[in-house]
C-alpha cells in the first residue's frame, strides 16, 4: 500500500452519474458494486433460483425459458462472487487491516490502456452502462493482480490461497486493480 497526493487515475462509474467537481469520499461505506451484489434479490414469481432446480429436478424436465434460465445464471454468478469477496475479505484482514477492502474503496485505472482492459471484462460480464471519470485522487492505494480473482469455479481452499497471493501482491497475469481509498474529485468525464 502507498499514499497518493493529488494524482490522476481513472474510474469506471457504473453508479449515480456524476459531475465535474464531485468530491467522493472513499472508504467508510460500501461502493455501489458491493451494495448492489450484497443486497439484490433475484426473486421471480416467488421462486428462487434453487427452487426451479429442484422442481426440474423432481420432474426429471431440464428444459426451461430464458428467463428462468437467466435467474438461475445470475443468482449462481453473484453467490460464487459473494463466496469469493467474502474469502477475500477475510484474508484481508488476516494479512494487514490496513489494506482497502474490496467491499469499500473505488476502484480505479492509471492508464488508458488499463480502462480499456477494464471496459472489455465489463462487457464479457454485462456491464453496459458506464462512465469514465478522470481523477485527482489523496489517499492510499492498494495494487493487486485481478487475475487473482477473475476464475470463481474453484474450491474454496483454493480461493483463500488466490486471496493471499492477492493481498500479498503477488503477480500471475498482471491485471492491475487499484484499490483506493480517500477523496476523490472528479476533474473530466471522458470517452474513450
Amino acid at each position: 500500500m502507498f499514499d497518493v497526493t493529488n494524482e490522476i487515475y481513472y474510474h469506471i462509474n457504473t453508479g449515480k452519474k456524476l459531475q465535474i467537481g464531485d468530491i467522493l469520499v472513499i472508504g467508510d461505506e460500501f461502493n455501489k458494486f458491493y451494495y448492489d451484489i450484497y443486497n439484490i434479490e433475484h426473486l421471480s414469481n416467488l421462486k428462487d433460483a434453487n427452487e426451479y432446480l429442484i422442481e426440474m429436478k423432481k420432474n426429471k424436465s431440464y428444459t426451461f425459458d430464458k428467463n428462468i434460465f437467466d435467474l438461475i445464471f445470475q443468482t449462481v454468478n453473484d453467490d460464487a462472487m459473494i463466496t469469493r469477496e467474502l474469502i477475500f475479505e477475510e484474508e484481508r484482514k488476516k494479512i494487514n487491516l490496513d489494506l482497502p477492502s474490496r467491499l469499500k474503496c473505488l476502484y480505479v485505472c492509471k492508464t488508458n490502456e488499463e480502462v480499456r482492459q477494464w471496459i472489455d471484462i465489463f462487457k464479457r460480464t454485462n456491464k453496459k452502462d458506464f462512465q469514465i471519470l478522470k481523477l485527482n485522487l489523496n489517499g492510499k492505494m492498494f495494487i493487486g493482480d485481478a487475475s487473482f480473482i477473475l476464475r470463481q469455479n474453484i474450491s474454496l481452499n483454493k480461493k483463500k490461497i488466490q486471496a493471499r497471493k492477492y493481498w500479498n501482491a503477488d503477480k500471475k497475469d498482471n491485471i492491475n486493480e487499484y484499490l483506493f481509498i480517500g477523496t476523490a474529485e472528479v476533474k473530466e468525464i471522458l470517452n474513450l
